[in-house]
């Protein structure tokens, strides 16, 4: 039997149709090979298209080809091979195939490796072989069936690991939520996980679920999202559903050969926990990896994001993980949290390191920093102030540099030296001039320097707002009086019954002298007062007697209107007042036991607008009002004056230059009077004669509008 070279071994063992999907491509790497390719580089990536039998890569060397170390991610898919120790001797680095399988390849170099990094455009079957100075790989749409080796060559087996489930358990975690534990067979399982509808669904690809776990896990008592967990097969896929309860958001990460699937509740539900939440809005990513150095993963992660990482060089060991579509920035987190690691970003750089590590580092330089104050040298500024009261500010640093020492005068910090966090540090000083509103800091020039950012924030002129009030009363009055007098009058007779004196004066042909003794006395007396007109008739003249019938009439209707509109202007939360009135005295009498005391009081009858505004930022002005019109009534019978109040008091939110009405009172009155003599005032027709009616119709209105406009540099106050 004829003998077999290492590297014909090597390539018969990667003839046999070595494949893998949806999982880490195990390398087939052996050393004798690597330390002998050392120095070897990669001279042309040739792609050669198999029609419906895939697409096949041949990388060519320029010595013995280097085996790689392989990896699939997902989202896009792209399958990654790390040739250890290669050269990357391409002319091009952009490779463009277009096949079925695969759209095309990009090469990059370090001073470690040289990467391939081919973009697929579907999943399919991957196989290896070595031919000469060549590594090909093969990309088929489907798994391939292994080469068959002829009987009469002997081959040293590949040992490869079964694929399937082993258990399925489930715990409550320390906050609540769901963990679902899938051990596997073996790492390399191929596992699907998707949310469908209100279900999490686990397909195991090729891989059924053994006839003593293919039951249903009631898991109420847990207290969890998670209600029960559901295992059967379908077809020759295994499948665990898993079943919440409500609103659940959940998480699948694998370590080694151990799957876990989280649910728990949304944070937003909880708001301790929505504080302390991370947010996450990094590009998806899926990451596939078997028993890599951490480090690789870390720079897998850099030349996904362009995102500068930096490792410490504790930072060691290999780390097996399987996520599907979470966000870079959050996988980042759980490589590092799995590994014991955490990160401090400082614009586009992340520095790696252990926990401990960062917290010794943040400590020293926080004692560099006390240390650098401790030493610096005192300066003394003077900072002279335009809008602020400088004892305000005064006030406002040395408060905030007390609250870092406690009651007793102390520090609060066991080394009051170094606290670095208030305005001024421990060997600071400040005091101030009140006539030129001048700053006088005595202090190192780091801590000047935030006083001095701290006051151009803050020493800025206050905007101011113009508030315009209108009060608006409007009065309609209607009155309708009609009313009758007649009498009769004799020249020779003492028995006077009579009406009108001018009447009858007038309508007789006599001497006006000859009703002179008569009064004004009638027989029915329900005229108007303050008639608008009078109507007379001398119905029956003799020379004895007249009878007289006086008809008189009123209607009278008013329309008033009454504006006062009220201004002022007020610098931003700031309160103004403004007031326009009398003083209307009025006399109190008060019992002693000298006598009786009369004292004049007075009573305010004011136009009052009181108004605190508060600009936001968006450019609206809050306000807190408080808008009185008072007027004299009338007095009461005690002398004390009655005052007739129509005030407001509100909190409104307005636009600037919005005008809004506030409130406002509608009063109407209606009344019908009928005076008339009893019987006599009921007659029909005749019943006029002996009866007086009145009509009144009053409405009153008061309307309050209020305009605040914000005036800038540019406006005029007297806008």
């Amino acid at each position: 039997m004829k003998k077999m070279s290492i590297f014909e071994k090597m390539g018969l063992m990667m003839n046999r149709g070595f494949t893998m999907k949806n999982f880490v491509m195990t390398a087939v790497a052996m050393a004798v090979v690597q330390s002998v390719s050392a120095q070897v580089g990669i001279t042309q990536v040739i792609p050669l298209q198999l029609g419906n039998q895939g697409t096949e890569l041949q990388v060519v060397f320029d010595g013995l080809p280097v085996q790689p170390k392989a990896y699939q991610l997902e989202g896009p898919t792209r399958l990654i091979l790390d040739f250890e120790g290669a050269n990357n001797k391409l002319t091009n680095n952009d490779i463009i195939v277009n096949s079925a399988e695969i759209s095309n390849i990009d090469a990059q170099v370090d001073n470690e490796r040289s990467r391939l990094t081919i973009h697929l455009k579907q999943h399919g079957a991957f196989t290896t072989r070595t031919e000469g100075n060549s590594f090909i790989l093969k990309v088929s749409p489907e798994l391939e069936t292994p080469v068959a080796v002829p009987s009469n060559i002997i081959s040293q087996p590949i040992t490869t690991k079964a694929n399937g489930l082993s258990n399925i358990g489930f715990e409550r975690g320390a906050q609540g939520e769901g963990l679902v534990n899938i051990q596997l067979l073996s790492s390399s399982t191929p596992v699907d996980v998707q949310q469908q509808g209100s279900k999490v669904v686990i397909r195991l690809l090729g891989s059924k679920v053994p006839t003593n776990l293919a039951r249903r896990l009631n898991v109420n008592d847990f207290a969890t999202p998670v209600s029960s967990i559901d295992a059967y097969n379908e077809g020759s896929n295994g499948v665990i559903v898993i079943q919440p309860t409500g609103s659940y958001e959940y998480m699948a990460y694998q370590a080694e050969d151990k799957l876990t699937i989280s649910v728990k509740r949304p944070v937003e539900n909880n708001a301790a926990v929505k504080r302390n939440a991370q947010n996450y809005s990094g590009k998806k990513i899926s990451l596939d990896f078997q028993d890599i150095e951490v480090r690789r993963v870390l720079q897998l992660l850099a030349d996904f994001t362009d995102v500068n990482l930096v490792a410490a060089d504790s930072v060691q060991g290999q780390i097996t993980i399987r996520l599907k579509e979470v966000p870079w920035d959050q996988a980042l987190d759980i490589i590092l949290k799995s590994k014991n690691l955490d990160k401090r970003r400082n614009g586009n750089v992340i520095w790696i390191a252990p926990v401990s590590e960062l917290i010794k580092a943040e400590e020293d330089e926080a004692k560099a920093q006390a240390q650098s104050v401790k030493l610096a040298p005192i300066q003394t500024d003077y900072i002279q102030l335009n809008y602020a009261k400088v004892a305000d500010i005064e006030k406002l640093i040395t408060t905030r540099n007390r609250s870092s020492t406690n009651s007793g005068g102390t520090s609060a910090s066991t080394n009051s030296d170094e606290l670095t966090g208030s305005l001024l540090s421990p060997r600071g000083s400040i005091s101030s001039d009140i006539r030129t509103n001048t700053l006088i800091v005595n202090d190192t020039a780091q801590k000047i320097d935030e006083i001095r950012k701290m006051i151009n924030l803050i020493d800025i002129p206050v905007k101011q707002v113009m508030i315009e009030a209108r009060v608006v009363r409007a009065t309609n009055t209607f009155s309708k009086d009609l009313g009758v007098k007649w009498g009769v009058a004799s020249k020779n007779s003492n028995f006077l019954v009579a009406g009108s004196r001018s009447s009858l004066s007038t309508l007789s042909n006599s001497d006006t002298t000859q009703y002179s003794d008569l009064s004004d006395n009638v027989s029915v007396d329900l005229g108007v007062s303050n008639a608008s007109g009078q109507i007379s008739f001398g119905l029956i003249n003799f020379s004895n007697f007249m009878l007289d019938l006086e008809l008189s009439a009123s209607e009278a209707e008013g329309l008033t209107e009454i504006v006062s509109t009220p201004k002022v202007l007020t610098a931003d939360k700031q309160k103004a007042l403004i007031k326009s009135g009398v003083q209307i005295p009025y006399q109190t009498t008060s019992g002693t036991t000298s006598g009786t005391t009369t004292s004049t009081e007075f009573k305010d009858a004011v136009l009052q607008l009181e108004v605190t505004p508060s600009i936001t930022p968006d450019g609206k002005v809050n306000m807190q009002l408080n808008i009185a019109k008072d007027a004299l009534d009338s007095y009461a019978q005690n002398g004390e004056a009655i005052i007739s109040t129509n005030q407001i008091t509100t909190n409104v939110l307005i636009d600037d230059g919005e005008t809004v009405v506030l409130g406002g009172v509608f009063e109407s009155t209606k009344g019908d009077a009928v005076t008339k003599i009893p019987l006599l005032g009921d007659l029909p027709y005749v019943g006029r004669l002996f009866r007086k009616t009145e009509k009144q119709d009053d409405k009153n209105e008061l309307l309050i509008f209020v305009t605040p406009r914000i005036v800038n540099d540019n406006t005029s106050t007297n806008r």
